[in-house]
């Protein structure tokens, strides 16, 4: 009778399952990797942002614990007030850290995410974005620019319109169709990012206002009781984050012609004192006190031009000292750098 042999390929013990084992790795690590070059492709392609608010690289490259005086708000903040010209004046250093119409909701994350690197002993914060809608024109310049992080994506969810969210977690949903338009330094500034600059989140705009002759543009509040209502409860994480920090907070409404009536800036006032630790100071019709000219010194009905920026931060500059605020020490090499910035101004 035949005898039946039964032959089995030989398999190494274990082989099979370190393979396994293996792929799934394997998977992680092209994710992975997809997920930084699609990053990087995306930091390439946005546009580099070193003015008109939200200059967070300029920010982050500032020595650790270096700024007295932290400046939030919208565009008011950034155009009005130059740290450069405010530390020539009164040896304080500052930072403007706002953005474009932004709102008191991504103002706390930008407090938030500014407070990781820095302390400083007082914020001041313009009042104007306490006005504003629940959405603004400028969420993705406002949070596209942030750095990636909790605060960015906590800042996302909370604050962007539901429709930006998208390009807001994913660079190149927004900002695919650029590579037509690249250039070498587009590559040279997603890997090499600029450092300090002397403008310190200050904005320059060198035009002049001409049409000052019937005064100050006076409006009733236009915004709902609602959104107001919402505003001021941002408003007031802002001002608790402050206390948590032992850091002061100013609110200031800048020298400008386009004003509210003054019941609405009444309740401002009322409002935002409510909050312990908050100082409120209304400067809207201030020109003649801080040697300021209306028919020089405005870039619109709203903002300062460079001009009246310098002499408005040397007079808010001032107005810290006499308030106690004293310049922190600084490393030698930080101390000229900011000489050298108030020097350039003068």
């Amino acid at each position: 009778m035949a005898t039946e042999v039964l032959i089995r390929p030989q398999v190494r013990e274990g082989k099979g399952a370190k393979v396994s084992r293996r792929e799934p790795l394997w998977c992680l690590a092209f994710l992975l990797v997809a997920a930084v070059l699609l990053h990087l492709c995306g930091a390439i392609l946005r546009p580099a942002h070193t003015d008109y608010g939200s200059t967070w690289q300029a920010y982050l490259a500032e020595p650790r614990d270096s700024i007295d005086v932290l400046f939030l708000g919208s565009s008011y903040a950034y155009c009005d007030w130059n740290p450069a010209v405010m530390y020539g004046e009164s040896g304080l250093t500052g930072y403007v850290m706002g953005g474009s119409e932004q709102t008191p909701a991504i103002t706390y994350w930008y407090l938030k995410e500014a407070l990781r690197t820095q302390s400083p002993s007082v914020v001041v914060m313009e009042a104007t974005s306490l006005f504003f809608d629940r959405y603004q024109n400028y969420t993705q310049i406002n949070l596209g620019y942030m750095p990636w992080g909790m605060n960015r994506v906590r800042a996302i969810l909370e604050c962007a319109e539901p429709e930006k969210k998208l390009g807001l977690f994913w660079d190149l949903y927004f900002y695919h169709d650029r590579w037509k338009e690249l250039e070498l330094v587009d590559i040279k500034k997603a890997i090499f990012p600029s450092g300090a600059d002397s403008l310190k989140g200050h904005t320059a705009v060198d035009q002049i206002f001409e049409q000052t002759a019937d005064g100050p543009f006076l409006s009733e509040m236009r915004q709902s009781e609602e959104v107001y209502q919402q505003n001021l409860e941002d408003f007031a994480r802002i001002a608790r984050l402050c206390t948590d920090n032992d850091i002061d907070l100013i609110v200031t409404i800048n020298p400008t012609y386009s004003q509210y009536v003054s019941q609405v800036y009444d309740r401002l006032a009322e409002d935002v004192l409510v909050t312990r630790n908050v100082r409120f100071v209304n400067w809207a019709d201030s020109f003649a006190e801080m040697g300021l000219d209306p028919t020089v010194h405005l870039y619109d009905g709203g903002h300062l031009n460079q001009d009246g920026a310098k002499v408005f931060s040397a007079y808010t500059g001032q107005y810290l000292r006499s308030l106690g605020y004293e310049p922190r020490p600084q490393t030698g090499e930080n101390r000229a750098a900011w000489e050298e910035a108030a020097k350039a101004w003068k």
